[in-house]
């Protein structure tokens, strides 16, 4: 009997907070519009953009997700001067890429790293998606982080921005 009211309390609780919030919403922003107004840019400097901008957040939670002690301090502008990867290859044919530096830091300390993000990524008819992602650190080679936490967010930013399925 006691669990019963609990549980209407919850849900009582749950409506009220759920009134507030929309009554405090403009009167022409209704709660859809309001929960999810996620536009996928429609060309790629301003998609790279966007991403930059949120790429922090996103990258932040995975790590936090995957466990790994680091965290973005900071991203650069995107920049979008593609390396010539094939030269007999038509240009369209090729992927779009994105290059990002980034300041992190381990959790709790003070000492910053800057890491630099090669990431390639292709039109489909779901959206953009990321084909591959690279990393290097100072003066090593590139290691490819195609599995990584920045493959991670890159793609669940592109999922909930770009990719129709999942558009309300």
């Amino acid at each position: 009997m006691i669990e019963n009211w609990v549980n209407q309390q919850r849900k009582v609780l749950g409506t009220v907070i759920a009134i507030a919030v929309l009554a405090n919403l403009p009167s022409s922003v209704n709660a859809e519009t309001y929960i999810n107004n996620r536009v996928c840019p429609a060309d790629f400097p301003s998609l790279s953009k966007a991403l930059a901008k949120d790429l922090p957040d996103y990258l932040n939670r995975a790590y936090i997700r995957l466990r790994i002690k680091r965290e973005v301090m900071t991203i650069s502008q995107p920049e979008l001067e593609p390396l010539p990867l094939a030269p007999d290859q038509p240009r369209d044919r090729l992927p779009q890429q994105i290059f990002l530096s980034m300041l992190e830091r381990q959790t709790g300390r003070s000492e910053t790293s800057q890491r630099a993000y090669w990431l390639f990524v292709v039109p489909t008819s779901n959206g953009w998606r990321l084909a591959m992602a690279f990393m290097r650190i100072g003066q090593a080679p590139p290691t490819d982080v195609s599995d990584a936490a920045i493959a991670d967010a890159t793609n669940k930013w592109l999922r909930d921005y770009c990719d129709p399925r999942y558009q309300l």
